[in-house]
């Protein structure tokens, strides 16, 4: 069953996790342009942007931006590693998102991956700012972490609004290997009209190493009218590529079928003609067969004649 969050009238309700440190003001991390500290981090960004980004041209799609909003005239600073706002148009690049630029909208659903310098700020700090903006889905993904017990990867943990009050889903469950057809039974599937997707954990190939060797993993999102995994930019490109070098080989067989029917058409044509004129060379034939044929009878008739006048001539020399 999912955790409930209750929200108050004017009161949100603490969200940290039960065995989470409480956060003292020294422990949050300094400010800097990014968040990116790690290899692994800055793929899991790449790739979730790669992915969201082109599959969704109708919507936007920010990465590694700070988040200025305001509520009851209180500004707050939010920095997500992706924020994907369904409907939104921003035809050029920006360096923040401003929501006062933007008719105060929030994101359909933030993202942040967990590292080694933020995760306690982004399970309490920056959850309790989602809940006070009413973000729809906050998602909070471990993809590396090898410790705390708690944060460790993989983990996957979305909050969600659900009428007034915020639920969380969470797993730690894969869906699917790098390579493989995801397990849909094994996402997380929320809010069908706000996201067109599920959200679930793929493991990498790819290795990370920090004193020990450890598993790596992607967040991943399978399409709901297709069920299919929403491939990164990249791997579109090369799913388009390999296509159009079957389709191309496909042309080459059939150019090379339809060169190897031209050759046979050519051969039956060839033999066509053979046998027409063998048909020729027979009707020739039986033309001069049928010309000796009148000759001979020709000249039977003329012996005949001959030996006809003989007999006449004997019968008159033995009348006299």
């Amino acid at each position: 069953m999912d955790s409930v969050l209750m929200v108050e009238k004017g009161m949100y309700l603490g969200t940290r996790h039960m065995e989470a440190p409480p956060i003292m003001k020294s422990d949050l991390p300094k400010s800097r342009l990014g968040r990116r500290e790690s290899e692994p981090h800055s793929d899991e960004i790449n790739y979730i942007y790669d992915v969201l980004s082109p599959n969704f041209p109708e919507d936007r799609t920010f990465w590694d931006l700070r988040h200025y909003f305001f509520i009851d005239e209180e500004k707050v600073d939010l920095q997500f590693d992706i924020s994907y706002f369904k409907g939104l148009q921003v035809p050029f690049r920006i360096s923040s998102y401003d929501a006062s630029k933007y008719a105060n909208q929030v994101p359909s659903m933030a993202v942040n991956i967990l590292s080694a310098s933020t995760y306690r700020n982004d399970l309490g700090i920056v959850l309790e700012q989602c809940q006070r903006l009413e973000i729809p889905v906050y998602v909070m993904f471990s993809d590396h972490l090898q410790a705390p017990s708690y944060v460790k990867a993989p983990l996957l943990k979305v909050y969600y609004r659900d009428g007034d009050q915020y639920h969380v889903a969470e797993t730690r469950e894969i869906c699917c290997k790098e390579g493989e057809i995801p397990d849909q039974s094994k996402m997380i599937d929320i809010l069908p009209d706000l996201l067109p997707f599920k959200i679930g954990i793929m493991e990498r190939k790819d290795k990370y190493f920090k004193e020990k060797i450890s598993p790596l993993y992607f967040l991943v999102f399978v399409d709901r009218g297709s069920g299919k995994l929403l491939l990164p930019r990249w791997q579109k490109e090369r799913e388009r590529a390999k296509e159009a070098e079957r389709q191309a080989e496909l042309e080459r067989e059939r150019a090379k079928e339809a060169k190897k029917q031209m050759e046979l058409e050519r051969e039956r044509a060839k033999e066509a003609e053979r046998q027409a004129e063998l048909e020729r060379e027979r009707a020739k034939e039986a033309k001069k067969q049928a010309e000796l044929e009148r000759k001979r009878a020709k000249e039977a008739e003329k012996k005949i004649m001959k030996l006809q006048e003989e007999l006449e001539n004997l019968k008159k020399q033995m009348g006299t």
